[in-house]
């Protein structure tokens, strides 16, 4: 495991390189991390506690890193690779897990100002965890690169943030969690998902506006979110409600079985 000091140290370094999967992790991301690399022309870490391991990287020299991780056993994941050494990972075999891009919307309450009336929001609570993260769960897939959130992924993002929820007959069918951050002016929706067996029925947009509406009342004037590239139905979705891409940069994630 890596301490906090050592990983702050490395994450001030690697500012200082061309190719980086370190800009916008913290300590917790990574706290189970090894070491494996601290060079002046690579820092390279690995967790095994991921599955697949994640690899955290940061270098001037891509094509050398990709050498290194050829010889690195096991099932791997890396975040945050350039596009055009794509193929090169291929050849190693990585294949493309999702392309994220985010998605901006510079007037929340603009946007707020066209939603009809909106049913009281229900905010998760603990209790409700279990059952949220069977949702999260439900989905797996759906969209490349989602593979659902644990019970504790969830306790641990309410110690911080909110999770608005949609219920049928009682139960918990789908959630959306939400922060804000930036001294308070802007929403980041994290995550929006609809059990399969709920889905088409309007719960998402009712999700969405419900946080667009959470954050306006938060004083936020603006929010994002990501979404893969090949998600043309979420994609559809957000931009209805004024969340568009902010050019060409994406974030491509490979992985290693």
């Amino acid at each position: 495991m890596i301490c906090e000091n050592i990983f702050n140290a490395i994450i001030e370094k690697a500012r200082r390189y061309k190719y980086s999967s370190m800009n916008y992790i913290e300590f917790d991301d990574c706290k189970n991390a090894e070491v494996l690399y601290d060079h002046d022309d690579l820092i390279l870490m690995q967790d095994k506690n991921k599955t697949p391991s994640m690899l955290y990287f940061a270098t001037n020299d891509f094509e050398s890193l990709i050498k290194i991780v050829a010889d690195i056993p096991g099932k791997l994941r890396l975040h945050f690779v350039p596009r055009e050494f794509a193929d090169k990972l291929c050849e190693i075999g990585f294949n493309e897990w999702g392309e994220y891009v985010d998605f901006w919307n510079s007037d929340l309450s603009k946007t707020a100002a066209q939603f009809g009336n909106i049913n009281e929001t229900e905010y998760l609570n603990i209790a409700g965890c279990k059952k949220v993260s069977e949702v999260s769960r439900s989905v797996r897939l759906q969209s490349r690169g989602f593979e659902g959130e644990t019970e504790e992924w969830f306790e641990e993002w309410l110690n911080e943030n909110k999770v608005i929820i949609q219920r049928k007959d009682s139960e918990i069918v789908g959630f959306c969690c939400i922060s804000i951050y930036d001294e308070g002016t802007t929403l980041w929706i994290r995550e929006v998902a609809v059990d399969p067996k709920y889905q088409g029925m309007g719960l998402g947009k009712k999700l969405i506006e419900q946080s667009i509406k959470y954050g306006v009342q938060s004083g936020a004037v603006k929010g994002f979110l990501s979404a893969d590239v090949l998600n043309k139905n979420a994609i559809g979705l957000y931009n209805s409600y004024g969340f568009y891409a902010e050019g060409l940069e994406s974030e491509l994630q490979m992985i290693k079985d």
